[in-house]
């Protein structure tokens, strides 16, 4: 400790450089004219766009088939695949990123009680369900079931006569 305030004593204090005092009739004249003239003149500089910009959707957006044919269902790859396809990402990183972002969101708001609507697909609300009696199958013994939370989606008519 006595070394570190010893070295700190022996360093010599910056002092402020003194401003200067210009009247103002002087900083007035001080300015160049023909800069402002300049300024108007000169064309917009056209600054190309960044490549984290909102991406372009494609015009003809593809569909992925999966390649499970039996139950015809999409792998997590497949599904990002269409997503970039659809919503016309560069690389699949991002639209994994947009489906995690968008996962996320929906949790947060869920947790937090909201009702999320999704135009076009449906609503998805947390609902509560109440305690009940019960069987157990292989015993027949009643038992009782007790009250939790569930997730809930209810699709749209839209929705409903678009897919079946």
């Amino acid at each position: 400790m006595a070394k570190k305030s010893a070295k700190k004593a022996s360093k010599p204090a910056k002092k402020a450089a003194p401003k200067k005092v210009v009247a103002k009739s002087a900083k007035k004249a001080a300015k160049p004219v023909k800069a402002k003239a300049a300024k108007k003149v000169a064309a917009p500089v056209v600054k190309a766009a960044p490549k984290s910009a909102a991406p372009m959707p494609p015009k003809k957006p593809s569909l992925v088939t999966p390649k499970n044919t039996g139950s015809k269902q999409y792998t997590q790859n497949e599904l990002y695949e269409c997503i970039k396809g659809y919503c016309g990402f560069e690389t699949k990183r991002e639209a994994a990123e947009f489906y995690t972002g968008f996962q996320e969101m929906l949790q947060v708001a869920l947790k937090s009680g909201y009702k999320v609507v999704l135009p076009g697909l449906g609503k998805m609300q947390v609902k509560k369900t109440k305690a009940r009696m019960g069987r157990n199958p292989t015993t027949q013994q009643p038992i009782m079931i007790p009250a939790k939370r569930k997730v809930a989606f209810t699709a749209l008519k839209a929705l409903k006569e678009a897919v079946l």
